[in-house]
């Protein structure tokens, strides 16, 4: 890892607040004006209230470059999108790791195939991402032409059918051999285990935190046990189902910040005695003490290309730089959590500030 001094940030070109009221966002995809950002459903909901603007914190904020607008796209939706004005249209990013390939075929010109069912194929996308959304950490590399910049501290957690009580509070273990299709039943109750889509974030986490892999993992289409859904839409659950969630999208489905897919889920913890939450409707907020949990907890970021945020390169570009300085008040990765910073609205979203001591990295290309 290198220090965060590795993406120089000029303090003459701003990101600004809005000091007007701002409506709710509209549903449609935006073409953006300046830069565009695909990936992590996980992060979907709170990077694009913070580019569309939002009065969450009962303080209007919005994060703009020079009173230019960015535009944030959802990981579903219609198969494919279109970010800049006259550009091309592609397959829409679902995931972390399919924004991540987003972001470096943009980079490097070759050609782009989301994952996404029915989307266009082999479409050449060269400048059509500027920041990609990831739930998940790269592997750092000293060389890599990806800078995975600390965005804020999330948990992971499982949200469970609520008719399914004697399944409330799982170990790693029983959730491994579950989704190993090992075992079928915990506590006498026969479990179906769901995982996200493929490039899902939150997908390649919870594999790993439970001590599981895509080859020892079982999916149903290979003959095992495991159903495939999208990822944090507790409305597939059927009866003594479980599925993995990220802990801040349950509370911003519980404080009205996002979409309510809870259905009929419940929230289970993984760390035994200790809740991911507390408070309960609009007042709940992370604990921070599951999500300081060095197993359960997690941190998200924010992927650019970083000869774009090192003034020593040629293509240093001091607006993206900007955007993504956590010292400035309204900037994507800003922390503070005063009401008129973007920090705030984070915390509203289920965030907390990063694991101190957690800098921006370098990270190879997605191949």
């Amino acid at each position: 890892m290198i220090s965060k001094k590795a993406i120089a940030f000029c303090a003459t070109v701003g990101v600004t607040l809005s000091g007007i009221a701002l409506a709710a966002p509209a549903h449609a995809d935006p073409v953006s004006n300046s830069y565009s950002i695909v990936g992590s459903d996980t992060l979907e909901d709170v990077v694009s209230a913070l580019a569309n603007g939002t009065s969450i914190t009962s303080s209007a904020i919005r994060s703009t470059v020079n009173g230019a607008s960015i535009g944030s796209f959802d990981a579903t939706g219609s198969p494919y999108i279109t970010t800049k004005s006259s550009g091309v249209r592609f397959g829409r990013p679902n995931g972390s790791g399919d924004g991540v390939k987003a972001l470096s075929r943009s980079i490097d010109g070759a050609a782009y195939t989301s994952g996404t069912a029915g989307s266009p194929v082999n479409v050449v996308i060269t400048g059509q991402v500027d920041i990609a959304r990831s739930s998940s950490a790269g592997t750092a590399n000293a060389n890599g032409e990806l800078m995975y910049v600390p965005f804020g501290r999330d948990a992971i957690a499982y949200a469970y059918n609520g008719t399914a009580t004697d399944i409330s509070s799982l170990s790693g273990s029983e959730m491994k051999s579950l989704y190993e299709c090992s075992v079928t039943t915990v506590n006498g109750v026969t479990v179906t285990p769901i995982i996200p889509q493929n490039g899902s974030g939150t997908r390649k986490d919870w594999l790993g935190k439970i001590g599981s892999s895509e080859t020892a993992m079982r999916t149903v289409a290979e003959g095992g046990c495991v159903v495939e859904g999208q990822e944090h839409d507790a409305t597939t659950l059927t009866t003594n189902s479980v599925m993995p969630m990220a802990v801040s999208r349950w509370i911003a489905m519980n404080t009205g910040a996002s979409y309510d897919k809870r259905g009929t889920g419940t929230l289970g913890s993984m760390v035994a005695g200790t809740s991911p939450v507390t408070g309960t409707g609009t007042a709940m907020v992370p604990n921070a003490t599951y999500y300081s949990d060095t197993t359960w907890g997690r941190d998200t970021y924010l992927v650019v290309e970083y000869a774009r945020v090192n003034s020593a390169s040629a293509k240093y570009d001091v607006n993206l730089a900007k955007l993504l300085d956590a010292a400035q008040g309204n900037s994507l990765t800003n922390s503070q959590t005063l009401i008129t910073k973007a920090g705030a609205v984070k915390k509203k979203f289920g965030f907390l500030a990063p694991t101190t001591g957690v800098v921006a990295y370098r990270v190879a290309k997605t191949a």
